[in-house]
């Protein structure tokens, strides 16, 4: 039996769940700057440049499930689902050595990503909800993937690559990887909970399932066999269920105006994040490809290639770890 089949998930993951309001409101002060330089959102402050929910001044409260069908419409067609490198990776030739750049960067929200869902976990207004957040999490942790969490995935993966050990928490990070980790680390703990809700639903689990056959594609077209690219596979039908489990969740909270504001503002503030994530991506394959001739693409962007501010992930861990972030609040 799965370590986490057992009534009330009492082994594995759901441990890191248990008395989980002591820690996270010792935390909740110690951000530091981790976050400090990304603009702190006052509750119901929805002033952001962000694509309106509505166009023109309108108020309108639509059923759930067509407002969260709409919303779908409009992650599909966001640029962050359809950004440019996705379109490369698919259709132009990329080595292996080109995808270990791609994938040292990622590899840094990979591991991130159910420390999120626990925070959110910890917001969940009622049992209903926690149980929907929580059916996710178990899949994060392992329970369809013999047992193996999917940062232990993406590791095995990135040996296929042939990235070394030192390589995984060495490698300098753009920006933008370390400020969408941080602009998450934000939203599920000082945004509403729905905010949340929306950036980890509709935001990553209704986003990848668009994104990642792009990548799966370019693999394949790079020689790697369907063994080493796994963890891309396997999240193509889970993401497709954990969309589907946070839509239920999503249909209880989406019934006022304010409601489906706040959906709407974290799936559009995570999608804006993982634009800014890809663009950052690509500017390390360019520096990777074309040392010589960043100035022919990136550094005629406003924030294109800026070293300065870039860390490794062993020193991005330890700003989280002095924040009081880097576990689930226990």
């Amino acid at each position: 039996m799965s370590r986490f089949s057992a009534s009330g998930l009492m082994a594995g993951g759901w441990k890191q769940l248990r008395n989980a309001g002591i820690r996270a409101k010792k935390v909740t002060d110690r951000v530091g700057d981790v976050t400090g330089r990304y603009k702190k959102v006052k509750q119901h402050d929805y002033t952001d440049e962000l694509p309106p929910m509505h166009t023109g001044d309108m108020r309108t409260v639509e059923e759930p499930r067509v407002f969260l069908k709409r919303l779908r419409a409009a992650v599909r067609v966001h640029t962050a689902v359809n950004h440019p490198l996705l379109t490369r990776v698919a259709h132009v030739p990329f080595t292996k050595e080109d995808y270990l750049v791609f994938s040292l960067q990622h590899y840094a929200l990979v591991g991130n990503f159910t420390t999120y869902m626990e925070w959110l976990l910890l917001r969940a207004p009622d049992s209903d909800a926690k149980q929907w957040i929580a059916k996710v999490l178990v899949d994060e942790y392992g329970e369809r993937s013999d047992d193996k969490d999917h940062t232990e995935l993406y590791r095995e993966y990135l040996t296929t690559c042939g990235a070394t050990p030192g390589e995984l928490y060495n490698t300098r990070l753009h920006t933008n990887v370390t400020g969408f980790i941080a602009e998450h680390f934000r939203i599920v703990r000082e945004e509403p909970f729905l905010v949340g809700l929306g950036a980890l639903g509709p935001g990553h689990e209704w986003a990848i399932p668009h994104m990642f056959p792009h990548i799966v594609r370019g693999l394949r077209g790079a020689g790697f066999e369907e063994k080493d690219i796994f963890y891309f596979t396997e999240h193509l039908e889970q993401d497709e269920d954990h969309g589907l489990w946070l839509e239920e969740a999503l249909v209880d909270y989406t019934d006022t105006y304010e409601g489906q504001l706040q959906v709407w503002r974290g799936t559009m503030l995570s999608l804006r994040a993982r634009e800014k994530f890809w663009t950052g991506v690509q500017d390390k394959i360019v520096r990777w490809r074309q040392p010589n001739n960043l100035h022919l693409r990136t550094q005629m962007r406003e924030g294109g290639h800026e070293e300065g501010g870039e860390m490794t992930l062993n020193e991005w861990q330890k700003k989280v770890l002095e924040a009081g972030l880097t576990e689930a609040p226990a």
